[in-house]
């Protein structure tokens, strides 16, 4: 009911800031154009001059794109660099632009403006980006685990004998794999929720404070992750199968835009949630009281022109 109840309120934190999600849509939108106009450029040529070429534009198969790039030689190239630059830049806008977002979205009760929104961008991109680069740590951690728990597997198993518990085990290691990622994405989610709540520039602290919370307090953290993650793997199915069926390429991009405005809806969610969660499990001290000071009372003012006796 608690998880219920966070995912709620987070939703609501999350589409109360329209215009926010819409930006930070356009702004995706705009690197992965700048990605695919490249790609454009050199698939249309060579895929213009026949029917099943214009079967795959119609269908925009990205395997076939790719080893059309592959094989383009010195004409690849630039599209390459394209993709890369792209990645880049929507990595590094990401982490700018969650600095406004994120502080948004922790403080609800703020209206939104684009003087707070830019404010909290410039203010946490440093703090975000040291973060980030925290981060980098446990899923490299991460991936050195499913490698070599997948070449014990190997190891252990003569190959051509035994498939199935193979298979099996592969499975369980990837599930596993996936999991502890879902726990260490919502490890950064605090981290970010706690720089902005607290205002602090100690990164370190907040990776390290936000990594001991998840372990020792999974059952909190957990439920809200995972309900995030059924959201996104379902409409991953559903934008799957449309690929494979819809064959004009203006509903295909329509699509497309609207399963990235649903993920952009769910990041925003998830840092919403993350924001609930931070409250309930790190809360605030209370401000303290302050003491009332007493003040001296003054001397009677005497009367002007009044005169006193002082003899004895």
């Amino acid at each position: 009911m608690q998880t219920i109840n966070v995912l709620t309120s987070a939703f609501h934190r999350a589409a109360a800031r329209k215009r926010m999600i819409v930006f930070y849509w356009f702004f995706h939108t705009l690197c992965a154009a700048l990605a695919a106009l490249p790609v454009l450029g050199i698939a249309i040529p060579q895929l213009s001059h026949s029917d099943y070429g214009a079967e795959l534009m119609k269908q925009f198969d990205i395997a076939a794109i790719a080893e059309l790039i592959s094989t383009a030689g010195e004409a690849g190239s630039p599209a390459g660099i394209a993709i890369l630059l792209s990645a880049l830049l929507a990595l590094a806008g990401a982490t700018f632009l969650a600095g406004g977002c994120v502080k948004l979205l922790v403080r609800d009760e703020v209206p939104y403006s684009p003087a707070e929104f830019w404010e909290g961008c410039g203010r946490y991109f440093w703090r975000f980006l040291r973060l980030a680069l925290y981060f980098l740590v446990p899923y490299l951690l991460l991936l050195a685990l499913h490698s070599g728990l997948i070449r014990a597997i190997a190891k252990h198993y003569e190959p051509g004998i035994v498939e199935l518990p193979v298979i099996y085990a592969n499975r369980t290691v990837r599930v596993l794999i996936l999991l502890l990622a879902g726990l260490t994405a919502t490890a950064a989610d605090l981290a970010k929720v706690h720089l902005v709540v607290t205002d602090s520039r100690k990164s370190l602290r907040a990776f390290l404070g936000s990594l001991r919370l998840v372990i020792t307090r999974p059952m909190t953290v957990f439920p809200v992750w995972l309900l995030l993650a059924l959201l996104l793997s379902a409409a991953t199915a559903l934008y799957l199968a449309a690929m494979h069926r819809l064959g004009i390429l203006l509903i295909l991009f329509l699509a497309q835009q609207i399963y990235i405005f649903f993920r952009i809806l769910l990041r925003m969610t998830s840092w919403a949630a993350a924001a609930e969660i931070d409250t309930l499990l790190r809360p605030l001290p209370p401000e303290p009281v302050p003491v009332p000071v007493p003040v001296a009372s003054e001397p009677p003012a005497f009367e002007a022109g009044a005169q006193q006796d002082f003899t004895i």
